[in-house]
């Protein structure tokens, strides 16, 4: 699922960095089918190991919630505010309840 997110984000925002994301959004677009199989995967795997699909929603909200900023970061430059840091702490208590 964190791979998946860090795919999702290259194909959604790089666009904003580099022109050849800019300019092949037929190409990105087709790179929606592997992306939806990676999730469909996913869920199988948590539905397998929770038994119940809002534990299995509720990590995939946080894991994109904690991936963005580190890629945004990284890639963009762009730091974190203390509004973007009180919802990273969120998402992380998020992740530990549905893992209690």
């Amino acid at each position: 699922m964190f791979i998946t997110q860090i795919v999702i984000w290259f194909q959604l925002n790089a666009q904003v960095k580099w022109d050849w994301f800019k300019d092949n959004y037929l190409l990105l677009s087709i790179l929606g089918m592997p992306i939806s199989y990676a999730l469909l995967y996913s869920t199988k795997l948590g539905w397998e190991g929770f038994g119940e699909l809002w534990p299995i929603r509720l990590l995939g909200f946080a894991v994109g919630i904690m991936s963005f900023p580190v890629i945004t970061y990284l890639v963009l430059g762009e730091g974190v505010t203390l509004k973007t840091g009180l919802s990273l702490g969120l998402a992380v208590i998020i992740m530990l309840l549905q893992l209690i």
